[in-house]
């Protein structure tokens, strides 16, 4: 809009020029937002969660692409924004589940399967599509309409590559640079949401690839880890019951089954029925990594590609085999919007979150749900993999337990708390299996309490990677007490439970080997511990950084 010489008027003009951008903004991210909205009515798999602040990032991103002057460029970055949500869709067509950033690169080095996969993928392509042409012509239109009405910057180009270019610098710092701790809020520059538009999700993952993958890739930064192959399936006629309760941020000084005021129910229960425990490593430092390693029996660190490819991901595993596949958490949706593209969603016939238990039980919003949910679906004596996410030990700790809990320091109450939920789940498990079942717990990582003037997770301490794991199975015999004696972290669990599943895989029973701890991401940048076992005996741990 030009606007006139004259001061009130050219005032005014400005004014309206720049209500005309705002309804520009507005009504070009609604376009984007509603898109992925209906997507997801279309594939449960595209796990969109839908919070106004995103509609407001997307209208800032158009907003700035509104004060361009020129319409060609104006349309080819819409364009190319649509193109990335339309890669989104047919992604989830196939895969059920985000583009990962590793993706961008196993796409480069191995052209002909893509292209064999793209094949298959062409009967899926409708319903995108019918998005695409839609969000085409509803910007096209509204650009026609208000486009040369909105206010115009010389230089708004400019500051959107310099906004880019300054997102890219902050992942190749994080990705090549940055030593440590990879805090939550950096590790949402790399990794896909679920609250996130696909626009926007798509070009975190390739901006990682871009800038943290590829650099590593061409100048050999990093050791070159094997990936683990499928096992091959021995057992089809497998019928257990395999429950696995993955816990939150306890750690094993806590939750000890011997002369330990937080775990008087537990202890008691080893005595009357084969309660295993023990002391194991975790598979990573922060939820979104031991997660990934438990799920995917994840050996080394660089654990995107087996993530990607999930042959090793033990809902996939138990699919293959014909068993049902559950996912229960009692956490809420959004701190579950980075795991979910980790887990094979696709592979999950129920994934059920506290936001939803109201559909199904009385909620009490704690960990005992997990039971009642347990109860309400009749998982038991099925044949089915259920695995269990509990709250557990997540700060604020004082919201993770009822107040008849409130005996020690918040943090001990939510072990104390953990001992009974943890009681009364494994005695109705064991009262009430009637098939061969197994039932682990292990928590996905430990905790900090002021230790070295440090709190929370994320790093390679001991009290953070050293955590309880719990076994009990209503059908004890020697060769289940020896594996239980040599499970280490939670790899061993990942490999016991696929054994479990009807697979042959290689529990490295009395063998020499080396176990590996990630730190707060996948890919090893903010480190990684390894330890050796040398005759069934622990030896020094090794931190390897950046």
């Amino acid at each position: 809009m030009v606007c006139a010489k004259y001061h009130n008027k050219k005032i005014l003009c400005i004014k309206k020029s720049i209500l005309f951008s705002l309804i520009y903004a507005i009504s070009t991210a609604t376009i984007f937002i509603a898109m992925d909205i209906l997507y997801a009515t279309y594939n449960h798999y595209f796990l969109f969660q839908f919070h106004t602040r995103e509609l407001w990032k997307v209208a800032g991103i158009i907003l700035l692409i509104s004060f361009i002057k020129q319409r060609k460029i104006r349309l080819s970055l819409l364009l190319t924004l649509l193109l990335f949500s339309f890669f989104q869709y047919i992604h989830f067509e196939y895969f059920g589940k985000n583009i990962s950033a590793i993706e961008f690169y196993l796409f480069a080095t191995n052209i002909n399967e893509t292209f064999e996969t793209l094949n298959n993928m062409l009967k899926l392509l409708f319903i995108p599509l019918m998005l695409l042409a839609t969000g085409i012509i509803t910007t096209y239109k509204i650009d026609t309409y208000i486009g040369e009405k909105t206010f115009k910057f010389k230089f708004a180009l400019s500051f959107l590559l310099l906004g880019l270019l300054y997102l890219s610098l902050q992942v190749f710092y994080l990705t090549n640079i940055k030593v440590g701790k990879l805090k939550q809020r950096q590790s949402k520059l790399i990794y896909p949401l679920t609250d996130r538009e696909s626009a926007r999700n798509f070009y975190v993952s390739m901006n990682y690839f871009l800038v943290g993958i590829l650099p590593k890739k061409l100048f050999g930064n990093t050791p070159n880890f094997p990936i683990l192959k499928k096992p091959p399936l021995i057992d089809k006629e497998s019928n257990r019951t395999i429950i696995l309760i993955i816990g939150e941020s306890l750690r094993y000084d806590r939750f000890a089954l011997y002369d330990n005021k937080l775990t008087p129910k537990l202890q008691k229960l080893k005595k009357e029925i084969p309660l295993y425990h023990k002391k194991i490593y975790s598979g990573g430092t922060m939820t979104k990594v031991s997660t990934s390693v438990l799920i995917n029996r994840l050996r080394y660190p660089q654990g995107l590609t087996q993530i990607n490819n999930e042959e090793n991901c033990i809902f996939k595993l138990a699919k293959d085999n014909h068993k049902k596949t559950y996912f229960i958490s009692a956490q809420q949706d959004k701190h579950l919007n980075m795991i979910t593209n980790m887990i094979c969603p696709k592979y999950i016939d129920q994934l059920i979150t506290k936001n939803h238990f109201s559909d199904y039980i009385v909620p009490t919003g704690y960990d005992e749900d997990l039971l009642a949910m347990i109860k309400k679906l009749h998982l038991l004596n099925q044949g089915n993999l259920v695995v269990l996410q509990q709250r557990g030990s997540h700060s604020p700790y004082p919201m993770q337990y009822p107040k008849t809990f409130d005996k020690y320091e918040a943090y001990d109450n939510t072990a104390l708390y953990t001992d009974t939920t943890l009681h009364d789940l494994i005695s109705y498990v064991a009262k009430h299996a009637t098939q061969e079942t197994y039932l682990f717990y292990a928590s996905d990582h430990g905790e900090l309490l002021g230790e070295n003037g440090k709190r929370g997770h994320g790093h390679l301490e001991r009290n953070v990677y050293e955590v309880p794991f719990m076994m009990y199975t209503n059908h004890p015999d020697t060769n289940s007490t020896n594996l239980f004696h040599h499970i280490r972290n939670h790899f061993d669990i990942s490999n016991y439970i696929i054994s479990l599943l009807g697979y042959q895989v290689d529990l490295e029973l009395n063998q020499d080997r080396e176990l590996y701890i990630m730190n707060s991401d996948l890919e090893g940048f903010s480190g990684y511990a390894s330890l050796k076992i040398i005759n069934n005996k622990e030896h020094r741990i090794e931190i390897h950084r950046n």
